[in-house]
């Protein structure tokens, strides 16, 4: 069996079990009433506000490949970022990185080494903001631990072991590092807008920091291949922490539209591919 094919058969298996267990673990009727009632004004803008975390991001990735001597447009790089979206949400047999490494080392003399290096620095830059703002809204939440102010000490040591990283292993994209860490983080506040506006929609009075918080935590699972991962986690860390998993698990669905919506930016560039060869010859 293809290895391509056989990494899909396991995400679909993982992500069943993922779908299972939610549905065993929510009451779905009750997560679909909190849908159902979601104002659409304030979905509106928790929309505006994820597709600008990732015309943002695209931005970034950019400037990792200039550090390489790879120089796309910017209007060209956010077009292939869009495209490279809506491949890993509807043809993840494919996968946008890929696909986008074909398109770029087709069109660009480039080693695939590098565009690797630069997809991997890219999500790792978003993973050190993700822990810098689940920190800061851990700060806020309710939740307490002892020695709640030592929980701020991860954020030197995370951005220094980034940096660290960079330094040892990939040096040449070393000048980027704080370009890079300052878009991560503009992202970063952007998704969290994009949950803050879900939140609206929905109509949550009460711990309005602790879903955000809980909320950022879970986007840790999107390194694991499967479908339903962040919603999983979303809903057991609500549990957990004893808030309401109906609504989380509304939040995190209302969250997943918004990629989808976005995402499907990315097909006009799949049944119009010329408008990328003219961003080239412009």
């Amino acid at each position: 069996m293809n290895k391509k094919v056989l990494k899909y058969a396991i995400r679909i298996i993982l992500s069943l079990v993922a779908l299972y267990i939610i549905i065993n673990k929510v009451d779905l009727s009750k997560a679909g009433t909190y849908l159902q009632q979601a104002r659409w004004y304030y979905l509106i803008l928790a929309f505006l506000s994820f597709f600008a975390s990732k015309f943002i991001a695209s931005f970034r990735l950019n400037r990792l490949y200039r550090t390489q001597q790879l120089y796309l447009s910017e209007r060209l790089n956010v077009k292939l970022n869009f495209l490279g979206m809506f491949y890993n949400l509807f043809i993840p047999l494919v996968g946008g990185e890929g696909y986008k490494a074909f398109w770029i080392k087709k069109h660009f003399t480039i080693k695939v080494k590098k565009l690797v290096s630069s997809a991997l620095l890219d999500r790792a830059s978003g993973l050190v903001a993700l822990c810098l703002l689940s920190v800061i809204f851990f700060w806020f939440s309710q939740f307490e631990i002892p020695h709640k102010n030592l929980v701020f000490l991860l954020i030197p040591l995370v951005y220094f072991g980034y940096w660290l990283v960079l330094r040892l292993f990939f040096r040449s994209f070393l000048p980027a590092w704080i370009s890079t860490s300052i878009y991560s983080i503009l992202v970063q506040v952007l998704q969290a807008a994009t949950t803050f506006f879900i939140i609206l929609a929905i109509g949550i009075e009460g711990q309005m920091l602790d879903y955000i918080f809980v909320f950022l935590l879970s986007c840790f699972a999107f390194i694991l291949p499967m479908i339903g991962a962040r919603e999983m986690a979303f809903v057991f860390g609500a549990d957990y922490l004893g808030l309401n998993m109906e609504l989380s698990l509304a939040i995190s669905l209302l969250f997943y539209l918004s990629l989808a919506f976005s995402s499907l930016l990315g097909s006009y560039f799949v049944l119009f591919p010329s408008s990328l060869e003219k961003e080239l010859k412009a």
